[in-house]
């Protein structure tokens, strides 16, 4: 079976404990669409750790604070949500960025791809224990959402 036949199959995704086994279909594009692709200017990347080697080895201000990034699976969804993370770590003035997308069957490890269905992220807002992102995943049935987070607490 192709990655594409693999996608577009409906899968069975083990939910969450005490939930029962839900089944959930994939939203791989079914026919051909426009894509572009550029190289990044690497004169105007900046390096955020380190040296930066385009600057003759000149360190780049860094990021400063502590953080960490997380991938977390929001099972088979659809239409509006907001969805509540709850981290102790995670506090108001945290700054967190937060991407969505459409899993690939087999858990968060393996990764996200894009499909035919919109995802759209409205709003993240960092809190007490935690951060809200409001989501619309426009499909006719539910299908996997992952969201990464990268948390930056200064």
């Amino acid at each position: 079976m192709t990655t594409h036949q693999n996608h577009a199959a409906a899968t069975r995704i083990a939910a969450r404990a005490g939930e029962a086994e839900v089944l959930v279909t994939s939203s791989a594009m079914p026919a051909s669409f426009r894509e572009l692709r550029q190289e990044a200017d690497a004169a105007a990347v900046r390096q955020l750790f380190g040296t930066a080697p385009a600057r003759a080895g000149q360190p780049e201000p860094e990021l400063s604070g502590t953080g960490f990034t997380y991938r977390h699976d929001w099972g088979a969804r659809r239409g509006q949500w907001v969805l509540r993370l709850n981290s102790d770590v995670i506090q108001p003035p945290s700054r967190v960025l937060v991407a969505i997308g459409e899993g690939v069957p087999g858990g968060p490890s393996a990764g996200k791809f894009i499909g035919a269905a919109r995802y759209t992220l409205h709003n993240v807002a960092s809190r007490w224990n935690g951060v809200d992102i409001w989501v619309d995943i426009a499909w006719s049935s539910d299908i996997s959402l992952y969201a990464d987070y990268l948390i930056i607490n200064p």
